[in-house]
């Protein structure tokens, strides 16, 4: 489409955090995924048992998204939470454009 912007955000806008996550009664590992000072998702990574298949034991998974990754929701599974950020990276739309006159300038 005409004027359609295909850019994607830049990898460093976000950031990453490692925590531990309660959920289940069982501890996992957990990183929170910012844009800039804005949670945008939740990773958690998948645990050996019996309740994880064995090719998706370790692996990391979106579990929850929030703001501007709330479409997001649906994921493959990745090896790394760096893995996710690039993924997430390619998917987030744009910031509107910047005004290109300030309101206060206008007659």
């Amino acid at each position: 489409m005409f004027g359609r912007r295909t850019q994607t955000r830049p990898v460093s806008g976000l950031t990453q955090r490692h925590v531990r996550v309660t959920s289940e009664g069982a501890d996992l590992d957990g990183c929170l995924i910012f844009l800039g000072d804005q949670l945008v998702s939740l990773l958690v990574r998948l645990q050996p048992g019996p309740s994880a298949a064995p090719e998706h034991r370790h692996k990391w998974r979106v579990a929850e998204t929030y703001g501007p990754c709330k479409a997001l929701a649906r994921s493959p599974l990745f090896d790394t939470p760096d893995a996710v950020i690039d993924w997430i990276a390619r998917r987030l739309p744009l910031p509107a454009p910047r005004a290109w006159m300030d309101a206060h300038l206008l007659p």
